[in-house]
């Protein structure tokens, strides 16, 4: 009961940091937007090193800047502001990561089993895993500008979750006691944060080409972000790597289909769906891959297939455990 009720206080202070996580990450973003019209007027740097030293993707060595004619400019000591303002959101980021992960550990403790018996233990879980996994790549990708995309929907799956989805800890059914569930589960959530991630990337490449395309009279914070060919291959990269995992999650599941109910398949939704979101990032994976066929079609391809991915972790989750099919997240 103690853990039950400090995984509960866990989850509660992480929404309170995630808050102002995403505040801040707000705040670094509006810093952005009249810095990159200063920047155009007074220094005439080129755009790929306007995007070195406002993004971090690849910055140029401390000397360089000292040289650049952007590092003279009156927005510069704006962007070194805008940097400070990301680095206290990012570091909130991982605070209330942190919490989440401690409040699904100790949720898992508290029940001794993995915690995604039901749709509350299975929202949280996979917000911790989305959480958890911004926090490794922004550090290590200085992705401060993508904080807020990625915090805001955490955040509101986290409000769903306690108050539409809080189910007290129970018993699994005999066929959830399996480790290759467990692996299948888990290996799911880490699929669907990077698909998560992708998305949001994916988002912001429509949205930063249309810019280019056609640019606005009045530059905002869209005009600091990495350009589109950047955003592209990042949500690219990113829909690989979640791609690889969806591959094993569809094999491993099958391996436990075939244990708890005696059949690898039986065309249930849960089964159904995980291969709609295969078959689709595959044609995506496909479409990406062949010369000639225009990225931002390929785009469409992979936010259709996480929208696959959000209709089988609510709808069709909430379905199969109505009907009583075999799923992990009912009761």
């Amino acid at each position: 009961m103690n853990l039950a009720a400090n995984a509960n206080a866990a989850l509660y202070a992480s929404m309170i940091v995630y808050t102002l996580a995403m505040l801040a990450f707000t705040w670094h973003l509006a810093a952005r937007a009249p810095k990159v019209a200063d920047s155009k007027v007074a220094a005439g740097v080129t755009a790929d090193e306007r995007e070195q030293v406002l993004v971090g993707s690849g910055a140029p060595a401390p000397e360089r800047r000292a040289t650049t004619p952007y590092a003279a400019g009156p927005g510069f000591e704006e962007s070194l502001k805008s940097r400070q303002r990301g680095s206290i959101a990012l570091m909130l980021t991982y605070l209330a990561s942190a919490l989440l992960v401690a409040s699904v550990l100790m949720r898992g403790l508290a029940v001794g089993r993995p915690p995604w018996g039901n749709m509350f233990e299975f929202a949280t879980a996979a917000a911790a895993a989305v959480g958890a996994a911004y926090s490794v790549l922004a550090k290590r990708n200085n992705w401060q500008w993508l904080g807020v995309f990625i915090v805001t929907p955490v955040l509101l799956v986290l409000g769903l979750a306690l108050t539409v989805l809080y189910t007290e800890a129970g018993e699994l059914m005999p066929a959830l006691k399996s480790y290759w569930l467990g692996i299948h589960v888990s290996v799911a959530f880490i699929a669907v944060a990077f698909f998560t991630i992708a998305a949001a990337v994916g988002l912001l490449y429509l949205v930063r080409l249309r810019r280019e395309e056609k640019p606005p009279a009045k530059p905002s914070f869209i005009e600091s972000l990495p350009s589109s060919s950047s955003l592209e291959r990042t949500a690219y990269s990113l829909n690989m790597v979640g791609f690889i995992l969806w591959t094993f999650t569809l094999i491993a599941g099958a391996i436990w289909a075939k244990q708890a109910w005696g059949a690898y398949w039986q065309w249930d939704p849960k089964e159904v769906w995980t291969f709609v979101i295969w078959t689709v990032y595959a044609a995506y994976m496909h479409s990406r891959a062949t010369a000639g066929v225009d990225h931002r079609k390929s785009m469409y391809i992979a936010l259709a297939g996480y929208v696959a991915v959000i209709i089988n972790f609510t709808l069709v989750n909430l379905v199969s455990t109505f009907v009583g099919m075999h799923n992990y997240s009912g009761m």
